[in-house]
């Protein structure tokens, strides 16, 4: 049965695995929460389409993303490593970017802006998220 290193392990996973994951979800709900409120704004108060509302809050959020998954999901500390954690990090969060664009402009096309908006662009980061949290836990260890 695994376990983080005290030997304590729930079912099949571990007491570590269950706090990485609890951290990872905390950092994700506040960045999603920024990211939502950003769309929303942009799009529906100022009238930006929805794919550009979108593209816009996710490059708000990418940096504070970042900088709290490298430090409160994976206690990573100390200089950071441009090929081992930023390339790979930018290059995932602009996959969601893509995915995310590509819905939010789909759905502003087939219902205009609003809650539409804001639910496509979720669902297109809820597509890569799952993903990210695995490789993202690759670079990182």
């Amino acid at each position: 049965m695994p376990n983080d290193g005290t030997g304590a392990a729930v079912g099949s996973v571990s007491v570590g695995e269950l706090s990485l994951l609890a951290r990872y979800g905390a950092v994700s709900v506040f960045n999603i929460g920024v990211h939502q409120l950003i769309l929303l704004l942009a799009n529906s108060f100022w009238g930006w389409p929805g794919g550009w509302a979108n593209a816009f809050a996710a490059s708000l959020v990418v940096i504070p993303a970042y900088l709290l998954s490298r430090h409160f999901v994976w206690k990573v500390q100390g200089e950071h490593s441009w090929r081992r954690e930023i390339l790979p990090f930018w290059i995932i969060s602009a996959a969601g970017l893509v995915v995310s664009t590509g819905f939010a402009a789909s759905a502003q096309a087939a219902f205009g802006s609003g809650v539409a908006v804001n639910a496509a662009s979720f669902v297109g980061y809820l597509i890569v998220w799952v993903a990210k949290f695995f490789l993202i836990g690759r670079i990182f260890q």
